[in-house]
């Protein structure tokens, strides 16, 4: 039998509503629908489905950057349909394994997904983990699966992704201003992507997720070969320009180095423990030979297998995520100087506190990454990591200690999920004074947020910035950034981001080094005193204002890449920048709102 074919439709049908041109109804999906009822009952694909199904082709499926919203109600009637009926199959009729992997794989490639090897491997990968949860949950339901991934789209969660944490009672209490007499330096780096397959010259415009691999043929033109150092067309970091940006940053003296994660190449049909081991311990080593300052390193979502997911403690050993844990608390705790193993192997996090009167907490966001589909096994705050941090920066509050937190995936968009980062927002409010810095990654984009208090909503609690990356992927130039942190307070006083031009050095290829240049300083681009929430916040004004801030802004995001910024950034593009930079709980809109209408006037 063909229920299989849900669990891949399942994909296809979530991302084509969100990507369509065309508004589409419940009414309209007739044939598919009638279709895919007659192939589930039958197991064969005639001739008139293959022509239905391939008249709803999208190529793409498995990427990123499918968030646009459209029809809705259309989506998740289709979720519950599919995901409905494998849980009916599976626990009614026992379907196996490989008939599900096999029917999977075939709709993957006949909806023109993904090259066929990337089918293939997507699904041989995460297919178990989807098989665990039905036949290991008690009265699983749709609503789990298309409630969490469907976020954009508001589907019904049923008793789903409803809970909270309980907060430390009481206030932070004020914290002195810094006076920048005394500082040192933090440098931020993120988002390398280690690609060790990385080839020059190789098929930039190749289909999959990843180009500039050796088994994707030959450029059609010298235009679609990839450069010497990397590519701005969905490529990774090699090695050397790992080692040059690394180089780059001993130019100055750095007192800690901040990394915000991801390590693993975007080749994510074929990841395996033993590679991802590697490249791992590659990097950590390297930081520890050329770094003579603690790392303090964090998980990106890429640095699991299979990547985006993260298991809890009691599934089988062949889903754990134990060795990467175990893996990190080894490599960590040299990295930091200190035995930091209890909480890393627990989920991936600790709490340090590198000189007295500051903490460093590294928290594992991935957690609530709604491509993580261990969320719908169970989405109570995932290792307690949540409840964990509210009680680590009560002692914090309690010993007078600034901290900074560190994490990968950014609060606020859709693919974060909304109830962790509603908790977190509420623990980010009750310690506000206590939290002196805030750093992420992931976007591969320089951007920075900011926290309001939601009794006090003009009143700004937070900033947190995003490292950018060192992979251009896509259409950015490779960059780091210095921060100078107040030696009293630890408080941010300002960061300059350091990058070069890609293209630039492309053209000389290996025989010049990289001419990196400081691309700009936070302070003197915006005109204000120093980092802190409140400052930060004086710029949203002045953007609304003045509207070339947001242009210089839009140019940061990609620092400059020459295709990222070639199109410039009209109205639309600049409301959605200052939208984004206060957004910061999912479908919670009241900030974007306010500033739209200021933007307006």
């Amino acid at each position: 039998m063909a229920s299989s074919t849900v669990f891949s439709l399942l994909f296809f049908v979530t991302i084509f509503y969100l990507t369509t041109c065309k508004k589409v109804t419940i009414e309209d999906l007739g044939p598919l629908e009638t279709g895919l009822r007659g192939y589930f009952q039958t197991g064969k694909a005639t001739d008139e489905f293959l022509e239905t199904l391939h008249s709803y082709e999208f190529p793409y499926l498995l990427r990123d950057g499918m968030e646009k919203v459209y029809d809705s109600a259309t989506i998740c009637y289709m979720c519950s349909l599919v995901v409905d009926f494998v849980i009916n199959q599976r626990k009614n009729a026992g379907i196996s394994r490989e008939t599900i992997l096999d029917e999977a794989t075939f709709l993957c490639t006949e909806l023109k997904m993904e090259t066929d090897r990337v089918c293939k491997g997507e699904m041989e990968l995460n297919i178990d983990i989807f098989l665990y949860t039905i036949d290991n949950y008690p009265n699983f339901t749709s609503n789990r699966v298309c409630g969490a991934f469907l976020q954009a789209h508001d589907c019904d969660t049923g008793d789903a992704f409803k809970w909270s944490i309980d907060l430390p009672s009481g206030n932070s209490p004020q914290r002195p201003k810094p006076n920048g007499t005394d500082t040192f330096t933090i440098l931020q780096l993120s988002d390398i992507h280690y690609d060790p397959k990385y080839t020059p010259n190789g098929n930039a415009l190749c289909g999959e997720p990843i180009c500039c691999q050796p088994d994707q043929g030959e450029p059609s033109s010298p235009e679609n070969a990839c450069g010497y150092w990397t590519d701005y067309r969905d490529a990774d970091s090699p090695w050397y320009l790992v080692e040059e940006t690394v180089r780059q940053t001993k130019t100055q003296q750095v007192d800690y180095v901040y990394y915000t994660g991801d390590i693993i190449a975007h080749r994510i049909w074929e990841t395996s423990i033993e590679s991802n081991t590697e490249a791992i311990s590659k990097l950590y080593s390297y930081f520890k030979d050329s770094y003579d300052v603690p790392v303090y390193p964090i998980f990106g979502n890429h640095e699991s297998h299979p990547h985006n997911v993260w298991p809890y403690d009691n599934v089988d050993d062949k889903l754990s995520m134990k060795w990467l844990f175990e893996l990190a608390a080894k490599h960590w705790s040299e990295l930091i100087g200190e035995d930091i193993s209890k909480t890393v192997l627990k989920g991936g996090y600790y709490s340090v506190s590198p000189r007295p009167g500051f903490r460093i907490i590294g928290i594992n966001s991935n957690v609530a990454y709604t491509d993580n589909w261990w969320l719908m096994y169970d989405d109570v705050d995932p290792y307690g990591q949540l409840q964990w941090l509210a009680n680590t920066l009560k002692k914090a509050e309690d010993n007078n200690e600034s901290v900074h937190i560190l994490t990968h995936v950014p609060t606020g968009t859709f693919y974060s999920l909304k109830v962790w980062n509603r908790e977190y927002t509420r623990i980010l409010e009750r310690f506000a004074n206590t939290i002196t810095g805030h750093f992420n990654g992931h976007t591969h984009r320089d951007e920075f947020s900011v926290y309001y208090n939601r009794s006090n909503p003009i009143q700004a609690i937070g900033a947190v910035f995003n490292g950018a990356s060192v992979t251009p992927y896509y259409l950015a130039n490779p960059s780091f950034k210095y921060y100078r942190v107040d030696e009293t307070t630890f408080n941010l006083l300002d960061f300059e981001e350091w990058t070069f031009n890609l293209t630039l050095a492309n053209s000389y290829g290996s025989s010049k080094l990289p001419e990196w240049y400081k691309l700009y300083s936070f302070v003197e681009a915006y005109g204000v005193d120093n980092l802190l929430p409140s400052e930060v916040d004086k710029i949203l004004y002045k953007m609304t204002e003045d509207h070339s801030l947001l242009d210089n802004y839009f140019k940061f995001k990609y620092r400059n890449g020459d295709p990222g910024i070639k199109n410039g950034c009209d109205d639309s593009c600049k409301k959605t920048l200052l939208c984004s930079i206060v957004t910061t709980v999912y479908r919670e809109n009241e900030q974007c709102n306010r500033f739209m209408n200021l933007y307006d006037q």
